[in-house]
Formats: structure tokens, sequence, C-alpha cells
């Protein structure tokens, strides 16, 4: 395999000759170029040329819509867990797009009670009070009078006093505030908190999620594609996609397939982002795994490649084409020993 760079024509002020031939040079292309003796039968290995596979079986590929979703290990929401007023923290309200750790303190919510219950909760805490002040009492008495007393009785009042004071400090803890913290270190993406709002029970305060743990969920009409799906990748990054999961019911007349991804995203993604999946999905093909940039259109709308037979002359090549991935797409019907322009081809094909 060899590959080199060429000039093509500028389509501005490039003057055509009769034979092809095209002068005025200043854009620069590269062609990939292979031999003919690596054109064979099936069983192939694909080759690799500047990071560019060639010949070879290739799995051609189906794109699915999909939308970004957490990933429930990496994440997580903060609700109120009853109507109540927030109020800041120390650090004041965080917000959206703030980084958080685990544990950390967002805000406090401070229970909503009635004039009834706020009444009803402080007689009953007196009364608790009191009781335990004369548990502790008695519970002195008896131990001073410990030689005629048994232990078993002693013990038995040092527990209820205990109770007592355990049952009054936990009811004046319900009627105070309560502390809300981030449930995983990451990202903010959603802050609706503002100091002195009433919240309803259940309503979502904060979302962390991590942004290098994002996943794709997409949706499939067939159930027997799950299990023939492979690697997948999203248009424009190179980081590989892996299913983890298909769920067995249909959601909306679609199956959701769950993807992650394999190592570092390269491409920033939003929660809820919709996006287009490139799965590899079928029986391998033989063909040339070329940059899609590789392959225009002619006037006939027909897919074509541009053959670089020798310096400075170039043919367009009817293909036939199948996608791959985001980047590349599958090329037949390529002529052996033949080479092929990769880059700038759209600059070639605006000559006529």
């Amino acid at each position: 395999i060899a590959g080199r760079v060429v000039r093509i024509g500028d389509p501005n002020n490039a003057r055509i000759r009769a034979d092809g031939r095209t002068h005025g040079v200043e854009v620069m292309a590269i062609v990939l170029g292979w031999r003919s003796d690596q054109f064979g039968t099936g069983g192939q290995r694909s080759q690799r040329i500047d990071g560019e596979s060639m010949l070879g079986e290739h799995r051609p590929s189906v794109e699915l819509n999909g939308h970004v979703v957490m990933d429930p290990n990496a994440g997580g929401r903060v609700q109120a867990s009853l109507s109540g007023a927030l109020e800041a923290g120390p650090d004041g309200l965080p917000s959206a797009g703030q980084r958080v750790r685990q544990g950390q303190l967002l805000a406090y919510l401070r229970p909503s009670l009635s004039a009834g219950e706020r009444a009803s909760q402080q007689a009953e805490l007196a009364e608790l009070h009191i009781k335990a002040a004369q548990a502790a009492r008695q519970l002195a008495r008896l131990e001073s009078l410990r030689e005629t007393v048994a232990a078993r009785d002693i013990d038995a009042q040092r527990a209820e006093a205990a109770s007592l004071r355990q049952r009054a400090a936990a009811l004046a803890a319900a009627g105070g505030r309560l502390a809300l913290r981030a449930p995983a270190s990451g990202v903010l993406s959603q802050a609706n908190a503002l100091n002195g709002q009433q919240v309803e029970a259940g309503a979502l305060l904060f979302e962390v999620v991590d942004p290098q743990k994002l996943r794709v969920e997409a949706l499939a009409h067939d159930p027997a594609m799950a299990q023939q799906l492979g690697r997948a990748s999203l248009p424009g990054s190179a980081t590989p996609w892996q299913l983890v999961g298909s769920a067995t019911a249909f959601r909306d007349g679609a199956l959701p397939l769950l993807f992650a991804p394999q190592g570092r995203q390269d491409v920033p993604l939003a929660l809820g982002q919709s996006v287009k999946l490139r799965v590899a999905y079928g029986a391998p093909v033989s063909g040339v795994a070329l940059p899609a940039a590789s392959v225009q259109r002619n006037s006939a709308n027909q897919p074509v490649v541009w053959l670089h037979d020798s310096a400075e002359l170039f043919r367009p090549w009817p293909v036939q084409i199948a996608p791959l991935n985001g980047q590349d797409v599958l090329v037949r019907d390529l002529p052996a020993g033949r080479r092929v322009v990769s880059a700038g081809a759209a600059l070639l094909n605006q000559i006529r």
C-alpha cells in the first residue's frame, strides 16, 4: 500500500484540456493506493495506512435514533422528601454547571407545618422532656440505693430514661431543617432551588451527572436486532460505543437499547440531547473502507469516487456504498491497482 500527496486543480482558475488534465493547481489532496495483488477472495484482513482501513471484511451499519441519558451509577437526583421551604447553606445555593462532591451540602429543607401541627408537636415535645427528667431523677435514686435495689431494676430505669431522651431528640429534629446533600460527584445539570422557595414533596431540586459517563438510549423496532448489533459510533467521534443492555418490553412502539462509551468521550454531550447512532449490523461484506469525504455525487446523483490515473489526471468512477460508521463508508466495485482521492474530492467534483 502506498500513499502520497498530489495537487489538484483550483475549480476557479483551472483550465481543462482535451485529455482531461487540469492546470493552475493550488489545492492539496491525499491519495491512497493499493496493489492488485491485495485483491483476493474472502477472509482477507483489513489493512490500514495512516490510520485508514483498506480492503477487507467490514460489517455494514444501521443508523438508530437515540438520546443521551444518565448513567445510574454515576449520577443522581435530589428531591424534596416532604413539603417545605428551601434555605441556603453556608456556601449559598449551587447553580447549574457547578461541580460538586458526593455528600456535599447543597441546601436545607425546612418542613412546612400548620399552626395546629406545630402546637401539637411542641406540646408532645414538652411532655417528653418532663418524662425524661422524671426518669433521670428516678434513676439517680435507684443508683443511690444500689445495695438494696436489684441490678435489673436499675438497668430497666436507665433504658427508659435513654428512650425518653431519644424520643424527645427525634421529635425536635423532625421540626427542624433537613440537610440536602449531593448523591454523587459530578456536575449539576439542573438546579431548581431558590432561597425561601416553597416546594412540594417529590419536587426535583438538583440533578448530578458525570459528563464522561453518559449513555445513549437508542430505539429499535425489531426485537431480533439487539442480538446482532456490534459496536456503535457517533458522527464526528472516534470513541466506540458498546451495547450494554436491551429492554424486553416495547415502549411507544420501539425497543430501547442502551449503549455506553468504551473510553473517554471526545464529543461533548448533554443530558437529553438527540443523537444519531451508527451501529454495526449484519454479516461482514468485502470492500474498501474509505473516508466519507471520498465519495461524491455526479450529475446523475450517483455515488462516485475519483481515481488518480496519473499525474494531474483524475477520473470519476461509479461505486456502490454502504455506511460503516460516522466517519467511513464501505465502497465496492473499485478496480484493482488504482488510487482513490481521499481528501479534496469535493473540489475535483466541481470540475465539469
